[in-house]
Protein backbone atom coordinates (compact mmCIF):
# COMPACT_ATOMS: atom_id res chain seq x y z
CA UNK A 1 0.00 0.00 0.00
CA UNK A 2 3.02 2.60 0.88
CA UNK A 3 4.62 1.58 -2.49
CA UNK A 4 1.49 2.44 -4.13
CA UNK A 5 0.69 5.69 -2.27
CA UNK A 6 3.68 6.68 -3.08
CA UNK A 7 3.72 5.98 -6.97
CA UNK A 8 0.25 7.83 -6.83
CA UNK A 9 1.91 10.79 -5.24
CA UNK A 10 4.37 10.74 -7.60
CA UNK A 11 1.74 10.90 -10.40
CA UNK A 12 -0.60 13.84 -8.76
CA UNK A 13 3.03 15.82 -8.29
CA UNK A 14 4.07 15.24 -11.88
CA UNK A 15 0.23 16.02 -13.15
CA UNK A 16 0.54 19.30 -11.24
CA UNK A 17 3.83 20.28 -12.95
CA UNK A 18 2.10 19.56 -16.60
CA UNK A 19 -0.90 21.84 -16.06
CA UNK A 20 2.27 24.86 -15.12
CA UNK A 21 3.91 24.01 -18.36
CA UNK A 22 6.83 22.11 -16.52
CA UNK A 23 8.23 18.49 -17.67
CA UNK A 24 8.04 15.89 -15.07
CA UNK A 25 11.08 14.36 -13.46
CA UNK A 26 12.09 11.02 -15.53
CA UNK A 27 12.59 8.39 -13.25
CA UNK A 28 16.57 7.26 -12.08
CA UNK A 29 17.92 3.92 -13.73
CA UNK A 30 17.65 2.36 -10.87
CA UNK A 31 13.94 3.24 -10.34
CA UNK A 32 11.43 0.33 -11.17
CA UNK A 33 9.41 0.32 -14.13
CA UNK A 34 6.24 2.13 -13.74
CA UNK A 35 3.10 1.01 -15.43
CA UNK A 36 -0.27 1.87 -15.57
CA UNK A 37 -2.77 -0.74 -16.13
CA UNK A 38 -6.86 -1.38 -16.02
CA UNK A 39 -8.17 -2.26 -12.53
CA UNK A 40 -9.46 -5.51 -14.08
CA UNK A 41 -5.46 -6.65 -14.61
CA UNK A 42 -4.31 -6.23 -11.09
CA UNK A 43 -3.97 -9.61 -9.50
CA UNK A 44 -2.63 -11.05 -12.90
CA UNK A 45 0.00 -8.44 -13.65
CA UNK A 46 1.28 -8.31 -10.14
CA UNK A 47 1.52 -12.53 -10.57
CA UNK A 48 3.37 -12.05 -14.11
CA UNK A 49 5.22 -8.67 -12.63
CA UNK A 50 6.49 -11.37 -9.11
CA UNK A 51 7.97 -13.85 -11.91
CA UNK A 52 9.54 -11.37 -14.19
CA UNK A 53 11.21 -10.18 -11.29
CA UNK A 54 12.42 -13.41 -10.03
CA UNK A 55 14.00 -13.97 -13.50
CA UNK A 56 16.84 -10.77 -12.58
CA UNK A 57 15.07 -8.23 -14.26
CA UNK A 58 14.10 -4.74 -12.82
CA UNK A 59 11.29 -4.50 -10.02
CA UNK A 60 7.75 -3.24 -11.63
CA UNK A 61 5.50 -0.66 -9.69
CA UNK A 62 1.74 -0.27 -10.99
CA UNK A 63 -0.99 2.05 -10.47
CA UNK A 64 -4.58 0.36 -11.28
CA UNK A 65 -7.37 2.57 -12.15
CA UNK A 66 -9.81 3.21 -14.99
CA UNK A 67 -8.21 3.13 -18.48
CA UNK A 68 -9.61 6.41 -19.32
CA UNK A 69 -8.01 8.46 -16.33
CA UNK A 70 -4.62 6.29 -16.82
CA UNK A 71 -4.67 7.79 -20.19
CA UNK A 72 -5.31 11.48 -19.17
CA UNK A 73 -2.29 10.99 -16.64
CA UNK A 74 0.02 9.95 -19.94
CA UNK A 75 -1.47 12.87 -21.89
CA UNK A 76 -0.82 15.21 -18.67
CA UNK A 77 2.97 13.73 -18.55
CA UNK A 78 2.98 11.53 -15.70
CA UNK A 79 6.62 9.64 -15.74
CA UNK A 80 5.19 6.37 -16.95
CA UNK A 81 7.05 3.37 -18.89
CA UNK A 82 4.08 1.61 -19.99
CA UNK A 83 -0.25 1.76 -20.45
CA UNK A 84 -2.30 -1.32 -20.11
CA UNK A 85 -5.44 -0.18 -21.50
CA UNK A 86 -8.97 -2.63 -21.23
CA UNK A 87 -10.11 -1.10 -24.39
CA UNK A 88 -8.99 0.11 -27.91
CA UNK A 89 -10.38 3.33 -27.82
CA UNK A 90 -8.12 5.06 -25.27
CA UNK A 91 -4.75 3.29 -26.80
CA UNK A 92 -6.03 5.00 -29.52
CA UNK A 93 -6.44 8.08 -27.89
CA UNK A 94 -3.14 8.31 -26.55
CA UNK A 95 -1.90 6.83 -30.35
CA UNK A 96 -3.18 9.82 -31.71
CA UNK A 97 -1.59 12.28 -29.81
CA UNK A 98 2.13 10.63 -30.75
CA UNK A 99 2.44 9.77 -27.00
CA UNK A 100 2.72 6.05 -27.48
CA UNK A 101 5.31 3.72 -29.37
CA UNK A 102 3.41 2.30 -31.63
CA UNK A 103 6.09 -0.22 -32.55
CA UNK A 104 5.74 -1.96 -28.88
CA UNK A 105 1.56 -1.77 -29.02
CA UNK A 106 0.12 -5.57 -29.12
CA UNK A 107 -3.10 -6.87 -28.09
CA UNK A 108 -2.39 -9.11 -24.51
CA UNK A 109 -5.29 -10.64 -23.55
CA UNK A 110 -9.45 -10.61 -24.48
CA UNK A 111 -12.44 -11.25 -21.26
CA UNK A 112 -16.03 -11.88 -21.11
CA UNK A 113 -18.66 -9.60 -19.82
CA UNK A 114 -21.01 -10.98 -16.99
CA UNK A 115 -23.81 -9.42 -14.63
CA UNK A 116 -23.41 -10.59 -10.82
CA UNK A 117 -25.10 -10.39 -7.70
CA UNK A 118 -24.18 -10.45 -3.72
CA UNK A 119 -23.82 -14.58 -3.16
CA UNK A 120 -26.70 -14.32 -0.98
CA UNK A 121 -28.67 -12.33 -2.92
CA UNK A 122 -32.51 -14.76 -3.81
CA UNK A 123 -33.50 -12.25 -6.88
CA UNK A 124 -34.01 -15.02 -9.88
CA UNK A 125 -31.83 -13.34 -12.40
CA UNK A 126 -30.82 -15.61 -15.37
CA UNK A 127 -30.64 -13.02 -18.06
CA UNK A 128 -30.48 -9.44 -18.90
CA UNK A 129 -34.40 -9.29 -18.83
CA UNK A 130 -34.64 -9.85 -15.58
CA UNK A 131 -32.29 -7.12 -14.60
CA UNK A 132 -35.59 -4.99 -14.71
CA UNK A 133 -37.18 -6.93 -11.93
CA UNK A 134 -38.65 -4.97 -9.01
CA UNK A 135 -35.93 -6.43 -6.74
CA UNK A 136 -33.00 -4.66 -8.76
CA UNK A 137 -33.42 -1.03 -7.51
CA UNK A 138 -29.55 -0.11 -7.91
CA UNK A 139 -27.41 -1.32 -11.13
CA UNK A 140 -24.24 -0.63 -10.59
CA UNK A 141 -21.93 -0.18 -13.49
CA UNK A 142 -18.47 1.47 -14.79
CA UNK A 143 -18.45 5.34 -15.67
CA UNK A 144 -19.69 5.95 -19.45
CA UNK A 145 -16.47 6.89 -20.40
CA UNK A 146 -14.82 3.55 -18.57
CA UNK A 147 -13.79 0.48 -20.92
CA UNK A 148 -16.03 -2.01 -18.44
CA UNK A 149 -19.19 0.25 -18.71
CA UNK A 150 -18.83 0.97 -22.09
CA UNK A 151 -19.14 -3.04 -23.02
CA UNK A 152 -21.93 -2.85 -20.47
CA UNK A 153 -24.41 -0.01 -21.52
CA UNK A 154 -23.50 -1.63 -25.22
CA UNK A 155 -24.86 -4.69 -24.29
CA UNK A 156 -27.78 -3.63 -22.31
CA UNK A 157 -28.60 -1.72 -25.30
CA UNK A 158 -27.95 -4.72 -27.83
CA UNK A 159 -30.08 -6.95 -26.17
CA UNK A 160 -33.00 -4.68 -25.16
CA UNK A 161 -32.56 -4.35 -21.66
CA UNK A 162 -31.32 -0.70 -21.61
CA UNK A 163 -34.46 1.33 -21.25
CA UNK A 164 -35.87 -0.55 -17.96
CA UNK A 165 -32.60 -0.25 -16.30
CA UNK A 166 -30.89 2.69 -17.16
CA UNK A 167 -32.87 4.91 -14.17
CA UNK A 168 -31.55 2.45 -11.83
CA UNK A 169 -28.17 2.40 -12.58
CA UNK A 170 -25.56 3.69 -9.93
CA UNK A 171 -21.92 4.81 -11.36
CA UNK A 172 -18.85 3.54 -10.32
CA UNK A 173 -15.52 4.91 -10.98
CA UNK A 174 -14.14 1.85 -12.06
CA UNK A 175 -14.94 -1.60 -12.62
CA UNK A 176 -13.68 -2.70 -9.32
CA UNK A 177 -15.26 -0.11 -7.36
CA UNK A 178 -18.75 -1.76 -9.02
CA UNK A 179 -17.43 -4.94 -8.11
CA UNK A 180 -17.16 -3.71 -4.36
CA UNK A 181 -20.32 -2.35 -4.22
CA UNK A 182 -22.03 -5.59 -5.34
CA UNK A 183 -19.88 -7.66 -3.18
CA UNK A 184 -21.07 -5.28 0.38
CA UNK A 185 -24.48 -5.46 -0.89
CA UNK A 186 -24.40 -1.48 -1.81
CA UNK A 187 -26.01 -2.51 -5.13
CA UNK A 188 -28.42 -5.22 -6.28
CA UNK A 189 -26.28 -6.13 -9.10
CA UNK A 190 -23.26 -5.45 -11.11
CA UNK A 191 -22.08 -5.26 -14.29
CA UNK A 192 -18.21 -6.46 -14.51
CA UNK A 193 -15.54 -8.62 -16.36
CA UNK A 194 -15.44 -12.36 -16.09
CA UNK A 195 -12.33 -12.20 -14.59
CA UNK A 196 -13.78 -10.16 -11.87
CA UNK A 197 -16.35 -11.86 -10.58
CA UNK A 198 -13.38 -14.70 -9.85
CA UNK A 199 -11.59 -12.66 -7.33
CA UNK A 200 -14.03 -11.99 -5.38
CA UNK A 201 -15.44 -14.41 -3.32
CA UNK A 202 -18.89 -12.29 -2.22
CA UNK A 203 -20.51 -12.31 -5.33
CA UNK A 204 -22.26 -15.00 -7.75
CA UNK A 205 -22.17 -14.91 -11.67
CA UNK A 206 -25.90 -14.33 -12.40
CA UNK A 207 -25.44 -14.64 -16.18
CA UNK A 208 -22.91 -14.22 -19.15
CA UNK A 209 -24.02 -11.69 -21.84
CA UNK A 210 -23.28 -12.82 -25.21
CA UNK A 211 -20.85 -11.69 -26.44
CA UNK A 212 -22.50 -10.82 -29.91
CA UNK A 213 -23.97 -8.13 -28.05
CA UNK A 214 -20.82 -5.94 -26.89
CA UNK A 215 -17.69 -4.95 -28.44
CA UNK A 216 -14.87 -7.03 -29.05
CA UNK A 217 -13.04 -6.99 -24.93
CA UNK A 218 -9.09 -6.68 -25.73
CA UNK A 219 -6.44 -5.23 -23.82
CA UNK A 220 -3.96 -3.48 -25.64
CA UNK A 221 -0.46 -2.74 -23.99
CA UNK A 222 2.11 -0.32 -25.52
CA UNK A 223 5.63 1.59 -24.06
CA UNK A 224 5.01 5.28 -23.95
CA UNK A 225 7.16 7.67 -25.92
CA UNK A 226 10.11 8.80 -23.96
CA UNK A 227 9.75 6.23 -21.03
CA UNK A 228 12.57 6.21 -18.67
CA UNK A 229 12.70 2.68 -18.77
CA UNK A 230 11.91 2.04 -22.38
CA UNK A 231 13.87 -1.30 -22.85
CA UNK A 232 12.47 -2.87 -19.96
CA UNK A 233 9.54 -1.68 -20.46
CA UNK A 234 9.15 -3.13 -23.89
CA UNK A 235 11.02 -6.84 -22.30
CA UNK A 236 8.14 -6.70 -19.38
CA UNK A 237 5.79 -6.48 -22.43
CA UNK A 238 7.54 -9.45 -24.46
CA UNK A 239 7.65 -11.80 -21.26
CA UNK A 240 3.69 -10.96 -20.32
CA UNK A 241 3.05 -12.49 -23.95
CA UNK A 242 5.48 -15.47 -23.25
CA UNK A 243 4.07 -18.95 -22.02
CA UNK A 244 5.25 -18.04 -18.43
CA UNK A 245 3.11 -14.80 -18.74
CA UNK A 246 -0.14 -15.67 -20.96
CA UNK A 247 -0.34 -18.73 -18.42
CA UNK A 248 -1.33 -16.27 -15.47
CA UNK A 249 -3.53 -14.55 -17.61
CA UNK A 250 -5.19 -17.77 -18.74
CA UNK A 251 -5.26 -18.87 -15.21
CA UNK A 252 -7.48 -15.99 -13.80
CA UNK A 253 -9.76 -16.08 -16.68
CA UNK A 254 -8.88 -13.85 -19.65
CA UNK A 255 -8.81 -15.53 -22.87
CA UNK A 256 -5.93 -15.62 -25.90
CA UNK A 257 -5.78 -12.00 -27.04
CA UNK A 258 -8.44 -11.41 -29.92
CA UNK A 259 -7.47 -10.50 -33.85
CA UNK A 260 -9.47 -7.37 -33.42
CA UNK A 261 -7.59 -4.12 -32.71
Amino acid sequence: MKRRSLLNAVVIAALGMASLGVSPPRASADSPVVILAATSLTESLQKVATAWTAKGHPSVQFSFDASSRLAKQVEAGAPVDAFFSADADWMDYLDGKGLIDKTTRANLVGNTLVAVLPTGSALPIRGAADLGLPGIQRLALAGESVPAGKYARAALGSVGAWDAVKDRTVTGDNVRTVLAWVARGEADAGVVYGTDAKVEPRVKVAFAFPQSSYPVIVYPMAVVKNAAHARDAAEFLAFCQSEAGMAVFLDAGFSAAPTAK
